[in-house]
C-alpha cells in the first residue's frame, strides 16, 4: 500500500511538472519591452498597444524568452513581433502590437504649385500623427528648402520625400564653366551645356571647337571632367 501511494502521489506530480504552462502575461510584458527598447532611440513619441495573447494557448513553460521583429517589418502602425522560446522546449509564435509614432514635422502652411521651389514661409514645423507615413516624411526645413514641388501641394499637407525633387543646377543651352583636373594639372574653359541636370548628375558640354564632353554638374554653372 505504501508503495502504491508512493507511486500515486509520483505520477501526479510528475503530470503536474508537464503541464507548468508558460505565463502569457510574460510573453506580453516581453514584447513590450522588446519594442520600447527599440523605439527609445528614435525621434518622436510612441504610443505601444501589445494585444493580449489569446488565453486559450497552452505553450510549455519557457526559460530562455526570444521577441524579436521580422525581417522588412517596420516599427509602426499594426505589426507583428515574433516570440520564440529557446529553451527547454522550442516553440514560436506572434503577438500583435499597433504602434501609434507622432513627431514634429514639415508641413506646407500655403499652396504649392507644381514646379515651384519650396520657400521658408511656405513650411513649418507641427506636431503630427505620422504613423501612416512614418518612413519618409521630412522633420527639417533644411530637407526642402529650394527642393521642387513634384506635385500640387495643398496647405496643411505633412512634406514627404516623394514629394519634392532637387533642382536643376544646370540649365540646357546654359554657358558653363568646365574645370578639368587630373594627376598634376587643372584647366578650365567654356562650354554650352547640353541638357539639364541636377547637382552630381552627368551633363553633356559642346565646347568652343564643338567637341562633346561629358562631367559632373557642380551647381553655380560649373561642370568637373577628371582624367
Amino acid at each position: 500500500m505504501k508503495r502504491l501511494c508512493y507511486f500515486l502521489l509520483l505520477f501526479c506530480c510528475t503530470t503536474a511538472g508537464a503541464t507548468e504552462w508558460q505565463s502569457l502575461p510574460a510573453i506580453h510584458a516581453a514584447v513590450g519591452a522588446f519594442v520600447e527598447e527599440k523605439v527609445a532611440s528614435q525621434p518622436g513619441h510612441y504610443t505601444i498597444t501589445v494585444n493580449h495573447v489569446d488565453s486559450r494557448l497552452k505553450l510549455a513553460r519557457c526559460e530562455q524568452l526570444e521577441p524579436y521583429q521580422p525581417v522588412g517589418s517596420h516599427l509602426w502602425g499594426s505589426i507583428s513581433i515574433g516570440v520564440r522560446c529557446l529553451a527547454p522546449t522550442p516553440w514560436s509564435l506572434y503577438v500583435q502590437v499597433s504602434i501609434k509614432v507622432t513627431n514634429n514635422v514639415l508641413v506646407a502652411v500655403r499652396p504649392i504649385a507644381n514646379g515651384q521651389p519650396v520657400q521658408a514661409d511656405d513650411v513649418q514645423l507641427q506636431s503630427r500623427d505620422i504613423t501612416n507615413i512614418a518612413g519618409s516624411v521630412l522633420t527639417s526645413p533644411a530637407q526642402a528648402i529650394d527642393k521642387i514641388v513634384a506635385t500640387q501641394v495643398s496647405s496643411g499637407t505633412i512634406l514627404r520625400s516623394e514629394l519634392l525633387r532637387m533642382a536643376d543646377v544646370i540649365a540646357q543651352g546654359q554657358s558653363v564653366k568646365l574645370l578639368a583636373q587630373g594627376a598634376g594639372f587643372r584647366v578650365s574653359s567654356e562650354g554650352q551645356a547640353m541638357n539639364n541636370a541636377k547637382a552630381g548628375q552627368v551633363v553633356s558640354v559642346k565646347t568652343r571647337s564643338g567637341q562633346i564632353i561629358k562631367g559632373i554638374a557642380k551647381g553655380d554653372g560649373v561642370v568637373e571632367v577628371y582624367f
